[in-house]
């Protein structure tokens, strides 16, 4: 899946841009498949897509929309999405959208992944075999938003408790 390092992201929101690019021709937040977190507090910025967690709790669709593709990606049947939203909710770290009455999974666009070529700082690559478990998020607390800050935040930790001072210190 898709891999967004902390440590060279700089919250340009590329990916954002190429990704709703590919899939609609637009350039709009709000359709692409990958999300910036900016939490400016915390000097945070993030990429969270799907990260093909071992639980695959959005795959408890009651319509059978969903399925998983060769690569690891969730793949959507729009013609048996009744848009329950269920998938939205079930996701511990935020990363599905929703437009049009769709969920927005990040179906590695074909094979082309252009949030990663476009990525301009190289903070994002493509993890073919990514076997990350995610019960440590997994909570019904707060909307994708929330959801995607509170991942954000707990993987920028080792990095913030790895400064000192106002210098990187060694581990």
């Amino acid at each position: 899946m898709i891999h967004c390092n902390i440590e060279l992201c700089v919250g340009c929101k590329s990916c954002e841009v190429t990704c709703s690019t590919f899939h609609f021709e637009a350039v709009s937040p709000a359709m692409s498949r990958i999300r910036v977190v900016k939490i400016e507090e915390s000097g945070i910025d993030f990429a969270v897509s799907c990260r093909g967690c071992i639980e695959r709790p959005c795959l408890e669709c009651p319509d059978d929309a969903l399925s998983t593709g060769k690569s690891g990606e969730i793949l959507l049947d729009e013609q048996l999405c009744t848009s329950c939203d269920i998938c939205v909710e079930a996701c511990p770290v935020g990363s599905i959208g929703y437009y049009n009455n769709l969920p927005l999974f990040c179906d590695l666009c074909s094979g082309e992944m252009s949030c990663v070529e476009n990525c301009p700082t190289n903070a994002l690559s493509f993890l073919p075999d990514s076997k990350t478990s995610l019960t440590e998020f997994s909570t019904n607390d707060g909307n994708a938003s929330q959801k995607r800050a509170y991942y954000a935040m707990a993987t920028a930790e080792p990095l913030r408790n790895g400064w000192k001072n106002g210098r990187r210190v060694d581990s």
